[in-house]
């Protein structure tokens, strides 16, 4: 007999869920995780890009899968779930979701300051029946794009990227348009480190309307910056989740409270929330992560602070230099013609200058010593304990 555990996602969270208004049962971390995926869609043209208008979310979707462009539009690449679109038409015929308004949407794309950003506001109200207004902007994380990825690599060797600070300027003219508001933020993938970080900045005199900041698995900062008091003002409001097996959640630093949370694909595949259990009005929770992750993160931030930032950039430049070889714009580009692309890389490597070529080879193989040694060093105190 299997003892495998059933699983409820958060497809079926709006199945068992969707029928309660937020004023029955008050918005809660499933919800925001949601309006989180629901920010990986493409709404261009069909949600308003300024302030000065909303869309109901349920109009929203019907114009989604009714636009004369929904092949394209409803593709989200290899990285990016498709029951996202399934998520969005639950949503969107749900009691709970579908009366949110949703304004702001902005999304921006640009190769030449290596930016991938959007951003999306959701607005509800319920009519008055909220004790008050609640905002939630919701921050997308890297999509199917090389560009994208590349901004999360330049966290590496950078103080700030772009998408930091039109996140941190986008947070900020929503605080100022919404000021009798309940503010809540969040973001999966480099989208809870946008969160993160434009919370952080924002105004002091508006910080007092923040309610909760949402990171779903995204990439961490520097430990000055987690010491600096722009961070620490927001430290108690910060809600961290990542699955048992984090990679993109692990890297670099995190203020210390977390939820681990229970998932049921395999290794980096948990990335993915549609793999995340719900359990009532939570994401299910498990004891830890996983060894493999803890060995990753702890491999990966000792072998990050002894390079210097110098090397961090040649390695990211040297990796997405060959990436780029092959002219694909994204993953799926990528992975389309795989053999063929993977021939383009090695040529650009081969065709490296020597020194380069030396040195991206001598950094990755500190960060594949720095692994193992970790590793031993563990098992050398598990057997001693």
């Amino acid at each position: 007999m299997s003892t495998k555990k059933s699983k409820s996602d958060i497809c079926d969270y709006l199945d068992w869920r969707g029928d309660l208004p937020f004023a029955v049962s008050p918005f809660n971390e499933v919800d925001a995780l949601i309006l989180c995926q629901l920010s990986y869609l493409n709404f261009t043209k069909l949600a308003p890009s300024s302030f000065d208008s909303s869309i109901k979310l349920s109009e929203l979707s019907k114009l989604f899968f009714a636009s004369s462009d929904f092949e394209k539009r409803s593709d989200l690449g290899m990285l990016i779930d498709p029951k996202s679109n399934e998520l969005l038409k639950k949503s969107g015929s749900s009691a709970r979701f579908g009366d949110i308004e949703v304004t702001g949407f902005l999304s921006e794309y640009d190769e030449k300051i290596e930016e991938q950003f959007s951003a999306t506001t959701f607005i509800f109200n319920e009519g008055g029946l909220l004790e008050k207004q609640q905002v939630f902007v919701a921050f997308r994380g890297t999509d199917d794009t090389l560009i994208g990825w590349k901004e999360d690599f330049n966290l590496a060797f950078l103080e700030k990227v772009p998408a930091q600070e039109d996140a941190k300027a986008y947070l900020q003219k929503v605080a100022d348009t919404y000021k009798k508001a309940e503010l809540f933020v969040g973001g999966h993938s480099k989208g809870g480190n946008l969160a993160i970080y434009s919370a952080s900045h924002l105004d002091e005199k508006l910080k007092k309307n923040l309610a909760s900041v949402y990171n779903f698995d995204g990439p961490g900062f520097s430990q000055e910056s987690l010491d600096s008091n722009e961070f620490f003002s927001v430290k108690s409001k910060i809600r961290s989740f990542f699955p048992q097996f984090s990679i993109v959640g692990m890297l670099f630093h995190h203020y210390e409270t977390r939820k681990i949370v229970l998932s049921d694909e395999k290794l980096v595949m948990q990335h993915n929330p549609f793999s995340w259990f719900v359990k009532g009005i939570s994401l299910e929770e498990k004891d830890g992560l996983d060894s493999g992750s803890e060995l990753f993160f702890k491999s990966f931030n000792l072998w990050f602070e002894k390079i210097t930032p110098a090397q961090r950039e040649q390695f990211v430049e040297t990796i997405f230099g060959l990436l780029g070889s092959t002219n694909a714009v994204t993953n799926s580009d990528l992975s389309r013609d795989w053999f063929k692309n993977s021939g383009k890389i090695i040529k650009a490597f081969a065709s490296l200058d020597t020194e380069i070529r030396d040195e991206a080879v001598k950094i990755a193989g500190d960060f594949l010593k720095t692994v193992v040694q970790t590793a031993i060093k563990k098992d050398s105190v598990t057997e001693t304990l």
